[in-house]
C-alpha cells in the first residue's frame, strides 16, 4: 500500500470481556468436551432470567400494530414521543430537573453513546476515569487521546467509593482533564455510590469548571440496603451533565442496542452547548436508532407490571450475590465486599500472593501446552496467568481485573447465574481453584 492503512492507537482498544471469548474458542477447537461456565459476560438472559411475559406481548403488539411505525426511521435523534417521555421519566426521580426533549439523544446501545462522546471531544482533552472501569469507556477514551487512560482510585476497602483525594489530585496534576466520569451502580464491582461521594465529585467538578459524565445504565438494579441517589437532583445547574441510561439490564433485553444521552445545563456552559452540538451532528450520521425499542421504552418501563417484576428481580439478584460473596469471602488470599447494585462483584487478591510459577493441574495436554505458552508471553499480568490456567482447567471464565485497568491484581465475576446448585457447584470449584492455584507457586 502506499500509505499505512491501521491507525496508531488501535493497541490502546483492549476489551477484555469479549477478548477472552476468542480463547474459549481456541480451548474447545483443541477439546471440544470442555464445559465452559461463562462468568465473563453481562446477560441476564443467557444466564437463564426469563424475558417477562408483558415484554414479549408489547414487542408483539408493536410489530404487528397497522402503523408499521416501529418498520420505519425515526427522528435522527430518536422517536420525538419517547425523547418527550424521557424527560417526563427523568423529572419522576429528580423533580428539578430543567431537561428539555431536544436535549435528548438516542444511540443504538451505550455503547455507541460511549463512542460518541468521546469521539466528539477536542482534541487533548481528556476524561478521568474510574480504576478499575467497564473497559469499552477506558479504551474509548484512550483511543481519542491516543495515550493510556488517566485515572483516579475505588477503594476496596469502602464498598469501593471512589477515592476522592486521589481524584482532585489527578485533576490538578492534569489540567488537559476536561470531565470527570461516574459509573454507577459501578460496573465492574458492584458499588453504589454515596450521596456524600457524589457532592463531594459535584463539588470538585464546579472548583475545576468540569463537566460530569453519569453513566447511570444499572441505576434501578440496587439492592442489600443501599439508596441510589439521582445526581441530576443533587446537582441542580451548578455543573455540565451528561447522563447515560439505557434499556440493556434492567428488562433485560441486552439486544435491543438501544440507550440514550441526556444533557442536563446547557445554558450554564457555552463549550458544552457546542460539544453537544457536535454530538448531534455524529448522530444524525448514523440516520437513526434502531425503531422497535424505542418505540417499546415507555410501554415497557410504564406498564403496570414493571415494578412489581422488578422489585423481585433485585431481590433475586440481591440473593444470588449474597450466595456467592458467602461462598468466597473466607478463601484464604482473596478479598471481596458484598455489592449493592448491577451484578459483578471484583475479587482482589491479596498482596505478594501471584507470582509467575503458579498453575493449575490441566489434564489435556494439547490445552496444557497451550495455556503454558499462552501465560509465558512477556508482560503478561498475574491476574491473567491465573484467569488462563482457571479457564483451562475448570472451564470457570473470569477477567483478570486488570482489564478494567484495577491497580491491584484480581478478577471479575458476574452474579447472574440462575441455577442455584449450579451457581454454588460453580463458585465453590472457584474457591478450591484459587487455594490449589495459590498453593502451587
Amino acid at each position: 500500500m502506499r500509505t499505512p492503512l491501521v491507525c496508531p492507537h488501535t493497541d490502546l482498544m483492549r476489551y477484555g470481556i469479549r477478548e477472552i471469548v476468542d480463547v474459549v474458542q481456541q480451548l474447545q477447537a483443541l477439546n471440544p468436551r470442555l464445559e465452559i461456565m461463562g462468568e465473563n459476560i453481562g446477560d441476564p438472559v443467557a444466564k437463564g432470567w426469563a424475558v417477562p411475559g408483558f415484554i414479549q406481548e408489547i414487542l408483539t403488539d408493536l410489530i404487528r400494530s397497522d402503523s408499521r411505525e416501529v418498520f420505519a426511521y425515526t427522528h435522527s435523534r430518536g422517536r420525538v414521543k419517547t425523547r418527550k417521555w424521557v424527560v417526563e421519566h427523568a423529572r419522576r426521580f429528580a423533580p428539578s430537573t430543567r431537561l428539555d426533549y431536544e436535549q435528548v439523544v438516542f444511540v443504538n446501545g451505550l455503547g455507541a453513546g460511549i463512542s460518541v462522546i468521546y469521539r466528539m471531544l477536542a482534541p487533548g482533552v481528556r476524561v478521568l476515569q474510574p480504576h478499575p472501569a467497564y473497559p469499552t469507556h477506558i479504551s474509548s477514551e484512550r483511543f481519542h487521546a491516543g495515550s493510556e487512560s488517566i485515572g483516579y482510585r475505588l477503594d476496596s476497602s469502602r464498598r469501593w467509593q471512589p477515592d476522592l483525594d486521589h481524584l482532585e489530585y489527578q485533576v490538578k496534576q492534569h489540567p488537559e482533564v476536561g470531565g470527570i466520569l461516574l459509573i454507577n451502580p459501578n460496573n465492574p464491582t458492584g458499588a453504589v455510590y454515596t450521596e456524600e461521594v457524589l457532592e463531594a465529585v459535584l463539588h470538585i467538578a464546579e472548583r475545576y469548571q468540569l463537566m460530569v459524565i453519569s453513566d447511570e445504565v444499572y441505576f434501578r438494579m440496587v439492592y442489600n440496603q443501599a439508596r441510589y441517589v439521582q445526581i441530576t437532583e443533587l446537582a441542580g445547574d451548578r455543573v455540565p451533565l451528561l447522563v447515560m441510561r439505557g434499556v440493556s439490564k434492567d428488562v433485560p433485553w441486552p439486544g435491543a442496542r438501544c440507550g440514550w444521552l441526556e444533557f442536563h445545563n446547557l445554558d450554564r456552559d457555552q463549550e458544552f452547548q457546542d460539544y453537544f452540538e457536535g454530538i448531534k451532528k455524529s448522530v444524525m450520521l448514523e440516520v437513526c436508532s434502531t425503531s422497535l425499542p424505542q418505540t417499546a421504552v415507555p410501554l415497557i418501563y410504564d406498564h403496570p407490571e414493571y415494578e412489581r417484576w422488578l422489585s423481585q428481580y433485585c431481590a433475586d439478584l440481591e440473593a444470588n450475590s449474597n450466595a456467592i460473596f458467602t461462598i468466597l469471602h473466607r478463601t484464604r488470599g482473596i478479598r471481596i465486599q458484598p455489592i449493592q447494585g448491577a451484578f459483578y462483584m471484583t475479587v482482589l487478591f491479596d498482596e505478594g500472593v501471584l507470582n509467575e510459577h503458579q498453575s493449575l493441574p490441566i489434564a489435556d495436554l494439547k490445552v496444557a501446552d497451550f495455556i503454558r505458552r499462552r501465560a509465558a508471553v512477556p508482560q503478561t499480568p498475574l491476574d491473567k496467568r491465573f484467569a488462563y490456567y482457571l479457564l483451562a482447567a475448570t472451564g470457570i471464565c473470569v477477567v483478570p481485573a486488570t482489564d478494567f485497568e484495577s491497580p491491584a491484581p484480581g478478577f471479575r465475576i458476574t452474579t447472574l447465574e440462575r441455577n442455584p446448585d449450579h451457581r454454588d457447584r460453580t463458585y465453590r470449584r472457584l474457591a478450591a481453584a484459587i487455594v490449589q492455584y495459590l498453593a502451587s507457586g
